[in-house]
């Protein structure tokens, strides 16, 4: 991935290009190594009440129960039922890029699940300290670098702070420098809960700690079919 970002740097001179590159990349590596239930993509994410997110940089789905209700090549407008995951892919993270995630987190985190079949079997799941009968969207940041990490600890911190554990920006690599973590008596965690901390934690396999984290939870993730029906009045071409 670092080779690959030089030769990206190296080769392109526009901003928008390097972004879409930056992206491209995180999606690719995702995409080969998570449970083949999960399916990524970009674009964005609506719900059955009209709302939608900004742009998603990474958009990790549930490959068998989302419909994709616009695809123009690989950018998909998808339900917020079907999806598990967003990522927020950075080449440099501050704390400007920081407060940018933090807005893009709590518009995806907005969006409601309701569109489900009424007489569909749910799975309950727990996670952020309490139990729900659907998969809550997470939000993780990756950056290839970034300001030091307890700067930037502090940053997403007294953003966090103000939210729910539900609503709050999940985990942070910066591959170059390390990751912002949920630390607990049971270890490292994806997500916070209400016995963790988050906690900068140096090291250079940023990336393959950021990966298990990732892949444990995901491979928990379970979405149940979704009702087209009350998107009809909100789809737009």
């Amino acid at each position: 991935m670092r080779q690959r970002l030089e030769e990206i740097r190296a080769a392109l001179s526009h901003r928008g290009l390097k972004g879409c590159a930056n992206e491209a990349i995180l999606s690719e590596w995702l995409e080969q190594y998570l449970p083949r239930s999960v399916s990524i993509c970009t674009g964005e994410v609506i719900d059955s009440h009209g709302l939608r997110s900004k742009q998603a940089d990474v958009i990790a789905f549930d490959t068998f129960t989302a419909p994709r209700y616009f695809t123009s090549g690989d950018t998909n407008v998808l339900p917020v039922e079907a999806v598990y995951s967003v990522f927020e892919v950075k080449a440099y993270l501050n704390k400007q890029e920081i407060e940018t995630a933090f807005e893009n987190m709590l518009a995806v985190k907005s969006l409601q699940k309701t569109a489900y079949f009424p007489t569909c079997i749910t799975t309950t799941k727990s996670l952020y300290g309490k139990m729900s009968n659907h998969w809550p969207v997470n939000f993780f940041v990756f950056a290839f670098d970034s300001d030091g990490l307890d700067t930037i600890r502090e940053h997403v911190e007294s953003l966090n702070s103000r939210q729910p554990l539900d609503k709050r920006i999940d985990l942070v690599c910066s591959l170059n420098k390390g990751l912002l973590v949920n630390v607990g008596p049971d270890g490292l965690q994806p997500i916070p809960m209400p016995n963790t901390n988050l906690v900068a934690k140096q090291s250079d396999k940023a990336l393959l700690t950021f990966y298990a984290l990732i892949a444990g939870l995901l491979g928990q993730a379970v979405s149940e079919p979704v009702c087209i029906h009350p998107y009809l009045a909100h789809i737009r071409h």
